[in-house]
């Protein structure tokens, strides 16, 4: 091998690897820049029932998950239909339940969570302690 061939061999190798880091950075800064964005408009979506006019009582991660889960299932036409499904039936409260079950059902899907194996009931009861129950902290 002449010294122009490995001359060129190092110049090409330089190169290559320069342009990778400049493309790479450049994926990198777009990435996290539309994360910032969407993680700003995924938190004043999820708070936004503190924003309106008359201010509801629901406070607390549930509502939360829920006002920002068409931010983060946006690219989930199953999710989003079960979620305005929900938000239309929201002062039915023999829907609730249902709704809840197949909006969970629908989300673990997008997510790649298999949940077939639990039944319905185990969505409808979750793990909560009753008043007075026994704690189990010494």
């Amino acid at each position: 091998m002449d010294s122009a061939a490995i001359v060129v061999t190092l110049i090409a190798s330089l190169l290559s690897g320069i342009i990778g880091v400049l493309v790479s950075a450049h994926h990198y800064r777009k990435y996290d820049k539309e994360k910032l964005k969407r993680d700003v408009l995924r938190r004043l979506a999820g708070n936004r029932h503190l924003l309106t006019v008359v201010p509801c009582e629901a406070k607390g991660e549930p509502f939360i998950a829920l006002n920002e889960a068409f931010i983060v299932f946006s690219d989930s036409p199953k999710v989003i239909a079960a979620l305005k499904k929900m938000h239309d039936e929201l002062r039915q409260s023999e829907r609730l339940v249902d709704n809840i079950v197949t909006l969970i059902k629908t989300m673990a899907e997008a997510a790649n969570v298999s949940v077939n194996i639990l039944n319905d009931s185990f969505i409808e009861c979750p793990f909560s302690p009753r008043k007075g129950a026994v704690s189990l902290q010494k």
